[in-house]
């Protein structure tokens, strides 16, 4: 009996190893071994960004374990799988810069850890085999789409795909250059179709593309045909990506004060949408030499928000260092006795403030008050017992 009982186990288990053996053979917790070996068997390297507790990566599971899908990766690729949690997210996904849009991600490198394509896609045998066979063709894979684009190609899905492949690798200017070539092709009356709103939700990274002018100043419509939540976090995003990416940093002060409008259309409240655009509009004014308007939306800023020292040091240190002129000193000083209010008399922070204020004093050029505030500073610092070597540097050069 308990050999009948052996040989039926047995038999179960190599069922099941047979099983397993037939589907998508991944390593995990050894990427080097597999990118060695992939040089050496001249493969690529499948690499599936997964999650443990997403829905969607799961029903790639059942697709991955099909023979035919196992036969082609097995022999085409060395596979392997990075958990979003792990070690290797965060050492090599993220260490490659490689921006995670949605899970799971498929992405196939050369045995150098170069990229060579990706996919998002629906979970079906046939598209991971199809994005395979892409993979595997120079002509086709997706690090082969700037040179395309280069060259002339305009489809609207190579312009998608090129748009996702540059959103990945963080290619912002390559995304920009594909989405407005995009937009373009589009007639205005697709703009609110399935497709285009979810290429605005996934790829879209500027408000001056022009599918997303039209959808910021649309809003309504949009939200009526649409999920309302989604559409304002859509906008939202756009507005965002551009007012902090490098092309943001150069906006106007007239132009950071329309994205503080389209923050407003959006649904942000009020105030949200003035503290968002704060920074940005003192430096567009700073950049401009208008310290005036910078000055006074601070001081407005400070009546409509509880601050703090921290906060009164950032901003005296702030205008210490960008602002064209000393203007802005009178106003420091109001910024420095508020922020005294919010410490104790010997601590750092009060030490902070007074070196501040003693390197403003010294821009508008009053070695007196300069001297005075720095020589407090350092009392104090040594009352705290913090390093009191900055401000004692600073009493040297007045």
């Amino acid at each position: 009996m308990f050999k009948k009982v052996s040989i039926c186990l047995f038999l179960v288990i190599g069922t099941l190893t047979l099983a397993m053996a037939q589907g998508v053979q991944f390593t995990e917790n050894n990427l080097r071994n597999v990118f060695n070996q992939a040089r050496v068997q001249n493969k690529l390297v499948f690499v599936e960004v997964y999650s443990s507790t997403c829905h969607v990566c799961q029903s790639f599971i059942p697709i991955f374990n099909q023979k035919q899908v196992g036969d082609f990766y097995n022999q085409s690729f060395a596979n392997y799988k990075i958990e979003v949690n792990s070690p290797d997210f965060q050492q090599f996904i993220l260490a490659k810069k490689i921006f995670v849009p949605s899970l799971p991600l498929l992405l196939y490198f050369d045995g150098n850890q170069n990229l060579q394509h990706l996919a998002v896609i629906e979970p079906s045998a046939q598209n991971v085999l199809q994005q395979g066979q892409i993979a595997l063709n120079p002509g086709q894979r997706a690090s082969s789409m700037r040179q395309r684009f280069a060259a002339g190609e305009r489809a609207n899905q190579f312009l998608i795909d090129l748009g996702m492949y540059s959103r990945v690798v963080s290619d912002t200017a390559m995304n920009l250059r594909a989405m407005d070539a995009y937009a373009k092709q589009q007639p205005q009356n697709a703009y609110q179709n399935e497709t285009n709103f979810l290429v605005l939700q996934r790829l879209v990274m500027d408000v001056d593309n022009p599918m997303a002018t039209y959808f910021i100043n649309h809003l309504p419509e949009y939200s009526r045909k649409y999920d309302p939540k989604l559409v304002q976090n859509t906008a939202e995003n756009i507005i965002m990506y551009s007012l902090f990416s490098s092309r943001g940093n150069k906006y106007s002060s007239s132009k950071v004060l329309q994205m503080r409008e389209y923050l407003t259309k959006a649904g942000i409240g009020a105030q949200v949408a003035r503290n968002r655009v704060l920074l940005p509009l003192l430096n567009a004014y700073l950049r401009e030499k208008k310290a005036a308007e910078a000055v006074a939306v601070v001081n407005t800023h400070a009546t409509q928000v509880p601050m703090k020292a921290p906060d009164y040091i950032y901003l005296i240190r702030y205008f210490n260092e960008k602002s064209p002129n000393a203007s802005y000193v009178p106003s420091a000083q109001n910024w420095f006795n508020n922020g005294l209010k919010t410490v104790g008399a010997n601590s750092k922070e009060a030490s902070d403030l007074h070196y501040q204020m003693a390197v403003a004093y010294k821009k508008a050029g009053k070695k007196a008050e300069a001297t005075r505030t720095a020589q407090r500073s350092v009392a104090i610092a040594k009352a705290a017992k913090v390093d009191s070597s900055q401000a004692e540097a600073l009493l040297r050069s007045i």
